[in-house]
């Protein structure tokens, strides 16, 4: 776990960074999951997976999951996987805009203190999902194999 005190930019560049590195494993995760969920074959499914985004992903995991009639992930699974979703898109495609245009130096500093702050909250959070994902592979890899 980081705990951010003093905020430089090469501090909020190193979360930023592990956060998208942690936001990218979830998704893969899911492929895997899906993957091995799937009664065709895994290195097939992975490759028709590839150039999916997440939400498409969750959607068909979802679904396949479902499928069985006694789901392997809850709603609330879902759910938070949809709301990861929607924090990693901000990290990925707003938090820099949110910054680095304000004009006024000290107004922009707070700005990233503030931003720090909360990346290192959904840094921590990322972190412990992407995690729990991975043991969520082998779970369902031996549940399903």
């Amino acid at each position: 776990m980081i705990e951010v005190k003093n905020v430089t930019l090469e501090t909020f560049r190193i979360l930023h960074s592990e956060i998208i590195e942690y936001y990218q494993c979830i998704e893969h995760d899911m492929r895997r999951i899906y993957s091995i969920m799937c009664v065709d074959d895994y290195k097939e499914c992975m490759d028709n997976l590839r150039e999916k985004n997440w939400n498409v992903v969750l959607k068909e995991l979802k679904k396949l999951d479902n499928d069985y009639g006694d789901p392997y992930f809850s709603d609330d699974d879902y759910d938070l996987l949809d709301e990861i979703r929607t924090r990693r898109n901000y990290w990925c495609h707003q938090c820099y805009l949110d910054w680095v245009y304000i004009q006024d130096s000290g107004q922009r500093n707070q700005r990233l203190q503030r931003l720090t702050r909360q990346l290192e909250n959904e840094h921590n959070r990322a972190y412990k999902l992407h995690k729990k994902m991975q043991d969520h592979v082998m779970e369902v890899y031996n549940e399903f194999e």
